[in-house]
């Protein structure tokens, strides 16, 4: 058989406000108690760097958009309470990780109980607000993705997701699945192949007049 070569940053087109700016962990104390003014101003700076990346993350890993804040601080909860036991070049590892588990745990409620529809609202933006038509445009492309997402596998779209939305590294994605690095990049080849296929079942779809 023959070795399946490690993924490189893909051509595919992704929205650019869910790629992850990239930016240094805040310097902490680790392995030691902090005192209670040093926790506290350590989980606000990591609340500050990691919080939009995690909520975009649960997002596209399946969570509802009306329950991705409960799930966001589901994920700082266990980070609080861990604290002195992240290693600050760890600390976006160790968020992906339960974050991953937070988003299993609300696709298995979601399932037990599924929705007839979910709204989609729209982000809020850093900059000048955009036309209307850049916002449809904007909300369509989030549509679609969503909808691209929802028809992957869920160990497929687990990769896809943090590989190639959150631009962790195959042997990141490797160790966060807790799979050998042949299998993430299998894994991951499986999902960009997976992906392209439901975009085109989808853009036929769209073409045809018909419902998602």
């Amino acid at each position: 058989m023959s070795k399946v070569p490690a993924p490189t940053q893909s051509s595919l087109t992704v929205p650019a406000e869910m790629i992850p700016p990239s930016k240094d962990p805040p310097a902490a104390v680790f392995g030691c108690a902090l005192p209670p003014r040093e926790r506290d101003a350590r989980l606000a700076e990591l609340l500050r760097v990691h919080f939009r990346l995690v909520w975009r993350a649960l997002r596209r890993l399946g969570v509802p958009e009306h329950a991705v804040d409960d799930a966001a601080q589901e994920v700082f909860i266990v980070a609080a309470k861990k604290l002195t036991t992240i290693a600050p070049a760890y600390e976006r590892r160790f968020l992906y990780g339960v974050a991953l588990r937070v988003a299993a745990n609300a696709r298995r409620a979601r399932a037990a109980r599924p929705e007839k529809s979910e709204t989609v609202e729209l982000e809020e933006t850093a900059s000048a607000a955009p036309s209307p038509e850049a916002l449809l445009d904007r909300k369509r492309a989030r549509e679609l993705l969503d909808a691209t997402l929802e028809a992957m596998p869920d160990d497929l779209r687990t990769a896809f997701v943090l590989f190639e939305l959150e631009g962790c590294s195959a042997p990141e994605v490797a160790a966060l699945l807790g799979i050998p690095i042949g299998t993430a990049t299998s894994r991951l080849r499986r999902a960009r192949e997976a992906f392209r296929a439901a975009v085109s079942k989808l853009h036929r779809k769209l073409e045809n007049g018909e419902e998602r």
